[in-house]
C-alpha cells in the first residue's frame, strides 16, 4: 500500500520557474549558497543546488535569509532551518536537498499557508 506520509501539503515549481532561495550559515565565517526552491510546505523547503558549488551536509543548520523570483515569498526571511535530507545521484547535475523550518513563528507560518492557498486557488481556476 502507498501511501504518503507527509505532514503538510507542499506547492511545487518548476527547475526553470521556481523562486531561489538565499542562505548564510549560522558563523559568519562561512559562505553563502542560494538554491532553487522546488517545492514548499509549512514545515520547509525542497532545494535544489548545482554539484560542486556549495555543498551541504545532513544537520546543518542554515538561515534563510531571502527568497526572490516569486510574488509573495518575499516575507519568507530570516528563518533558522536545518537540512533534513540530501539525495545526490552520480549522473545528475544538481544534488536535492530538504531544509526544515525551525521556530518559525505563527504569523510566518500562516503567511506560507496563505501563498500555498492562493497557488492552489489559481491552480484549480486554471484547470
Amino acid at each position: 500500500m502507498d501511501s504518503d506520509r507527509r505532514q503538510y501539503n507542499r506547492m511545487f515549481f518548476s527547475k526553470q520557474d521556481g523562486p531561489v532561495a538565499f542562505f548564510t550559515f549560522p558563523d559568519p565565517h562561512e559562505k553563502t549558497i542560494s538554491a532553487i526552491v522546488m517545492d514548499l510546505s509549512l514545515g520547509g523547503l525542497g532545494l535544489s543546488i548545482r554539484k560542486n558549488e556549495n555543498m551541504v551536509n545532513i544537520g546543518d543548520h542554515l538561515i534563510l535569509t531571502k527568497i526572490k523570483g516569486s510574488t509573495g515569498l518575499q516575507t519568507i526571511a530570516n528563518i533558522e532551518t536545518k537540512v533534513r535530507w540530501i539525495q545526490n545521484y552520480e549522473n545528475f547535475d544538481h544534488i536535492l536537498f530538504g531544509c526544515e523550518f525551525l521556530n518559525a513563528s505563527e504569523s510566518l507560518r500562516e503567511q506560507i499557508q496563505q501563498f500555498i492557498n492562493s497557488w492552489a486557488e489559481d491552480a484549480a481556476v486554471r484547470r
